[in-house]
């Protein structure tokens, strides 16, 4: 049985002391795929340097909604493409929006956001989308391009759940489910098909357990938790989420 985390932060300068630990537990626990997000050149050489090594994991480049501030121009975004076309990724994320924290730099996310859009749609790569507190805009922005890939961390409702799939996005889910007292989170992944769930761990943010850092080893009790909402067998979760990671990347 094979694990797929497929929003991580393996790059993380949380993980400089101990990353190959890290990894190696990840491995033991059987979560062999990932997809890799970097927002900082920090987290992309580790990226780079960890795809090279382990040919399961994958890497996502993109302009996180959180790092951008008003003084941000043009010359920021050549910076970024500049660093795709050296890197080549595999996903251009996460990119997205995010007025829950950042709301002073609405404008500026929106003016970044499509430019990563149209600029990953040029290079048909599959997208990693952030959006917290953002539903409408996010939706209204997506639905300008002909472009695929995840909704991260989802946390909102089943019935947007529901118009994301239809319009083709797959819906990964974090630790979120594994809070007492979920009703929300669960009632999201009853509503999203079997055919367009991911998980995530999100690590090493999003921890369940206050204090303790996450880890990509997580991904294992998001997937039996949610296998346990679904009613459906973790084995044959793990294979349906598997197949989705392929479909995702073309493979």
């Amino acid at each position: 049985m094979i694990y797929t985390d497929t929003h991580c932060h393996l790059g993380s300068v949380q993980f400089d002391r101990d990353r190959d630990e890290v990894i190696q537990r990840m491995l033991e626990a059987d979560v062999c795929k990932a997809i890799l997000i970097c927002c900082s050149e920090h987290d992309l050489q580790e990226g780079i340097r960890l795809r090279n090594r382990y040919p399961e994991f994958k890497l996502a480049c993109g302009m996180h909604p959180q790092s951008l501030m008003e003084s941000d121009g043009e010359e920021r975004f050549v910076h970024f493409q500049n660093a795709v076309q050296e890197c080549r990724p595999d996903m251009i994320g996460e990119i997205g929006l995010d007025y829950q924290s950042h709301r002073h730099t609405k404008e500026i996310q929106k003016a970044f956001f499509e430019k990563q859009l149209e600029y990953a749609c040029q290079l048909d790569l599959p997208l990693n989308i952030h959006s917290r507190k953002a539903v409408l805009d996010t939706q209204q922005m997506l639905r300008k391009y002909p472009c695929r890939g995840i909704i991260h961390s989802y946390s909102g409702s089943a019935e947007t759940a529901r118009e994301y799939v239809r319009e083709g996005w797959y819906i990964s889910f974090g630790a979120s489910v594994l809070f007492p007292g979920a009703r929300k989170p669960a009632e999201a992944v009853m509503a999203v098909p079997a055919d367009h769930l991911l998980i995530e761990t999100d690590a090493p943010y999003q921890s369940p357990v206050p204090g303790k850092r996450h880890e990509p080893a997580d991904a294992v009790r998001i997937c039996r938790k949610i296998s346990e909402i679904k009613g459906i067998p973790e084995e044959e979760l793990c294979r349906i989420m598997e197949d989705n990671f392929r479909k995702l990347f073309r493979e």
